[in-house]
């Protein structure tokens, strides 16, 4: 049970990411404040070179956080936790700093939080989803 626990976590994470690309395309509104600018990139890249990163990045992170729930289920090779859960969360981060107004604070807040999980249950803990009782 807590293995699909974890999993659901690592996948509603992953499939959060999709917020940036559905503003981006103006498929939906996620946060009305953000104009679409990354405090960094925008200045150097022009808005649009700015958003294809960022969509590439939480794309990225969208992908491997749902092949990290597949990891912890067992539907994927368990050597692929580590760095997966490390590269993952590392472009999760990226894009959050960013683009720190793209996401409702709430939400922001959240990843965070969840990013910093994963990368201390991996580099700091050594957590492996083989430790989670079947």
């Amino acid at each position: 049970m807590l293995k699909i626990l974890v999993a659901l976590v690592l996948l509603a994470h992953g499939i959060g990411h999709v917020m940036g690309p559905l503003q981006v395309f103006k498929v939906a509104t996620i946060n009305p404040t953000w104009a679409g600018d990354s405090w960094v990139l925008t200045g150097v890249t022009g808005q649009s070179v700015g958003q294809a990163i960022g969509v590439v990045l939480w794309i990225a992170a969208l992908i491997g956080f749902a092949a990290l729930a597949g990891v912890v289920l067992g539907w994927l090779p368990a050597a692929w936790w580590a760095p997966l859960a490390i590269v993952a969360s590392t472009l999760s981060l990226m894009g959050i700093a960013l683009f720190p107004t793209a996401f409702p604070l709430m939400s922001t807040v959240g990843a965070v939080v969840v990013d910093i999980a994963v990368l201390a249950s991996v580099l700091w803990f050594h957590w492996a989803p083989a430790d989670i009782a079947a």
